[in-house]
């Protein structure tokens, strides 16, 4: 895959999986302590797999400037994780709606309508870095004056879109200002800017935004199979499908989700990932690539046990421990990783398929175990048991034969026997079952 884009990277996801791992700053900040426990996700490991299975990240500039988890670790903890020294060599590449960064933060706040006197409706998920239930400042934001921010010179963007969440949140009148953010405030301006100059150095390219198409209805239409029998026997469902299918607004169709869980029971979910599904789809069509998913897939799940398939979206989904494994790895490690698993990355990364994905599996795996000395230790003597068992009932065999024949007979043995069984015991390390319990994709060729 030449360039993906990953759903859990979505500022949504970022927000939920941030206050998912809030409680163990040690697990969420560390990828080389306590593993991963199997109910929650790792975005280190996820970075890192994506890392792994793409020539490039794709980031839209909002995942980058209104992220959780890229503001809160910022580029030099990134760039640690992927063991990368002074640039990110073109790990990411970011999609903005301007030509720069600061320019595409600045028109963030200022909407579509970069002319209106006031700022946009736009609700920050990034603050969950700071407190687990934010309070709305989408309502707040958009009765203040966009003058200021307007009229700042691009070095000031940061601290000013700080201030004016911040009087936002203190809510101060449309005329009050803050001069200069503080507390939590001015962190997040010296986040924004770590990442412009990041991009100002060319450690990440960005790229502005040129198509525009960006068609969801047809996207919905195309996953309509995996509702349609949900709207034919929940009426609660079918009034929910059909206000989705014409929302083309995200954060106005999350609302209306968590407003009406309590009537949709468990279709809720299901709902949500097939619209936020078919949002993907739409986003990988609009820049030309495909989208990868390594969250649990309700929609997918609900499509295979009704026999139907996925049409028009390039959505790879993913499964298995790849995602625990390299979360556990120290930066180190994983630079050695890369190194040993390069061939294996880059023919899966040429020609996606089952296949290259059972190699990669098999070279993840594999130099995993050689970093340990233990499991190494443990190789080489059952290597060497294998080798030598042959030549040793050859040699208590001696006593029939004369010596001549008994060394003959023992590196026959040894060549015969010996070679076989330590090759087997490799493939059967190396069968398919096993390698697809840590990298599996349903949907790609086998």
């Amino acid at each position: 895959m030449k360039r993906t884009l990953v759903f859990d990277f979505d500022t949504v996801e970022q927000k939920n999986t941030f206050r998912s791992l809030v409680s163990d700053e040690a697990l969420f900040a560390d990828p080389d302590v306590a593993p991963t426990p199997e109910n929650r996700v790792s975005f280190p490991g996820m970075l890192r797999a994506a890392d792994l299975l793409s020539r490039e990240i794709l980031l839209l500039d909002v995942q980058l400037l209104d992220g959780a988890f890229f503001l809160d670790r910022g580029p030099d903890a990134v760039r640690t994780l992927l063991a990368r020294t002074g640039s990110f060599d073109q790990t990411f590449s970011v999609v903005a709606r301007k030509p720069s960064l600061e320019e595409s933060l600045r028109f963030l706040l200022l909407g579509a309508d970069p002319l209106s006197p006031v700022l946009a409706e736009f609700e920050f998920s990034s603050l969950a870095m700071f407190w687990e239930a934010p309070r709305p400042l989408a309502a707040a934001l958009h009765a203040r004056s966009s003058a200021r921010l307007r009229s700042c010179p691009a070095s000031e963007v940061a601290r000013t879109v700080a201030a004016e969440l911040q009087a936002a949140w203190e809510g101060m009148d449309a005329d009050q200002h803050v001069q200069a953010p503080t507390g939590e405030f001015a962190r997040l301006a010296r986040a924004w800017e770590a990442w412009f100059a990041e991009a100002a150095a060319d450690q990440i390219r960005v790229r502005e935004r040129t198509r525009e198409s960006f068609d969801l209805r047809g996207a919905l239409s195309r996953r309509a199979a995996v509702v349609r029998e949900l709207r034919a026997s929940e009426p609660e469902a079918d009034a929910a499908v059909q206000f989705l299918s014409e929302t083309v607004i995200r954060t106005a169709a999350l609302s209306y989700l968590d407003a009406q869980a309590p009537q949709l029971a468990g279709n809720a979910t299901l709902l949500q990932d097939w619209w936020m599904g078919a949002y993907f789809d739409a986003m990988a069509e609009q820049h030309e690539t495909n989208w990868l998913r390594f969250r649990e897939d309700t929609v997918m799940q609900e499509a295979q046990r009704r026999g139907r398939g996925l049409s028009g979206g390039e959505t790879i989904q993913f499964q298995g421990s790849l995602v625990a494994t390299l979360h556990d790895m120290p930066p180190q490690v994983y630079a050695v990783l890369r190194h040993q698993a390069r061939s294996a990355i880059h023919d899966w990364q040429t020609r996606p398929s089952q296949k290259t994905s059972d190699a990669l599996a098999y070279a993840v795996a594999r130099s995993n175990a050689a970093v340990s000395l233990g499991e190494d230790r443990k190789a080489m003597w059952t290597r060497i048991a294998l080798t030598l068992l042959p030549a040793v009932v050859g040699t208590l065999t001696a006593g029939f034969f004369s010596n001549l024949l008994a060394g003959v007979g023992s590196a026959i043995a040894t060549v015969v026997l010996g070679v076989p069984l330590v090759e087997f015991t490799e493939l059967h390390a190396t069968r398919k079952k096993k390698m697809r319990a840590h990298i599996h994709f349903p949907a790609v060729p086998r």
